[in-house]
């Protein structure tokens, strides 16, 4: 065990197999949203076009206030002021914009504030003031957000390039194996993973593809890796990766490709494997539920993270106090989920050990921390830095809540 080679180190021997392609697409930008761009954006536009009103107001020629506010009991509408509400453009033949709050307006006559301060060119934006060509609208290698769509169609851009989304197809494993919604019965498991996983893809920014459940035979499962990979960039099998008698999909990676790692010092789900087939990924992750969660989080997410070209992707944190003692193997990288509660002097941070906690509640918990290697014992009062599975305005105050 103390051999087995930590995440970073599978990590970064799987990522010197492989690399990933520049893949890119054209998206539109009603459907742009979280994608990843793949080169900068500049504005073809100029805005405004000629000049626009910064307010509601009345546009008026600042040649009228030369030496004072005017007497405007006989100025007519449209030939000595003329309406410019905001955003605007209006004749050339006025100059300057009095806010709507300065003056009084009825029956085509206008009335001035006599506090008025009057300037030449006041609430006039002039033209290319919000944006000229050629400027910035949003750099390479950044997710689109909602105002990028705004800055984007202001800038007179409709299709943007972005990375492609990986197709991953998700292969569950095992003759123990039925579909979920199906009642359980002696010898029988119900397949929580598939469903899971999928949505941890989706938050990943990857297109899911799950495949059926596929029994503990070699000839089927061999099929199956087949097929995904005629279509997925990445494929995940899920389960059959320790050494059981129906434990097949190690030999079946490394018979079909080049595997990378098998054995990692994480756990829970030690026995995953790391291999490289006809240049596109596949992984073996372990069959138990936390271990399914836990490989898809520190490896799928970065193989992920590589295909789509942006940095990888982290959580909040938070720091707390543990409430009592937790034991965690000291030689791997270990996941603990957590419980954080809101107490009178901070955060309070409750153990969760899956092997005497119910499953239920590991995977409704609102935290994990991974204990590293080297790391046996964390002791009560000591501070824990965790990473939050749900946002922090959801963490309960701990007088109100029972672990």
């Amino acid at each position: 065990m103390r051999d087995m080679p930590r995440r970073e180190t599978a990590l970064d021997d799987f990522f010197r197999e492989w690399t990933a392609a520049e893949e890119t697409e054209l998206a539109v930008l009603d459907k742009a949203v979280g994608r990843i761009t793949a080169r900068e954006y500049r504005s073809v536009n100029t805005l405004p076009v000629y000049r626009a009103s910064m307010c509601d107001g009345v546009a008026v020629k600042s040649a009228a206030f030369a030496s004072a506010l005017p007497d405007t009991s006989k100025w007519i509408e449209d030939s000595d002021f003329i309406r410019a509400d905001t955003g605007d453009d209006f004749d050339d033949s006025y100059d300057s914009v009095i806010r709507i709050e300065d003056v009084t307006l009825g029956d085509g006559k206008i009335a001035l504030n006599p506090e008025l301060q009057f300037t030449a060119g006041m609430n006039v934006r002039s033209a290319g003031s919000t944006l000229k060509p050629g400027e910035l609208l949003i750099e390479a290698g950044l997710p689109i957000r909602p105002t990028d769509l705004a800055a984007l169609i202001m800038g007179g851009i409709t299709l943007v390039e972005v990375y492609r989304k990986p197709k991953v197809a998700f292969i569950p494993t095992g003759s123990e194996l039925i579909p979920a919604g199906l009642k359980p019965f002696r010898g029988k498991n119900v397949d929580t993973n598939s469903l899971m996983v999928k949505h941890q893809l989706i938050e990943m920014g990857a297109e899911p593809i799950l495949f059926p459940i596929i029994e503990d035979v070699p000839a089927e499962l061999s099929d199956a890796l087949d097929a995904a990979l005629r279509f997925a960039d990445i494929v995940v099998i899920n389960g059959g990766s320790s050494k059981g008698g129906e434990d097949f999909n190690e030999k079946l990676l490394e018979k079909k490709g080049k595997l990378i790692q098998h054995r990692i010092a994480a756990a829970p789900g030690m026995p995953m494997a790391l291999a490289v087939i006809d240049g596109k990924p596949a992984i073996n992750l372990p069959g138990p539920t936390l271990a399914a969660f836990y490989g898809a989080d520190w490896c799928l997410r970065p193989v992920v993270d590589r295909f789509l070209h942006r940095p990888l992707s982290k959580r909040e944190t938070v720091s707390g106090v543990l409430t009592e003692d937790m034991s965690c193997p000291p030689h791997m990288d270990f996941l603990c989920r957590v419980e954080v509660t809101s107490g009178k002097d901070g955060y309070e941070i409750h153990p969760l050990p899956f092997k005497t906690v119910s499953m239920a509640k590991c995977l409704a918990s609102n935290a994990m921390f991974i204990s590293p290697v080297g790391c046996g014992i964390h002791h009560k009062g000591d501070i824990l830095k965790v990473e939050l599975l749900r946002g922090r305005e959801f963490i309960r105050d701990s007088a109100a809540c029972q672990i």
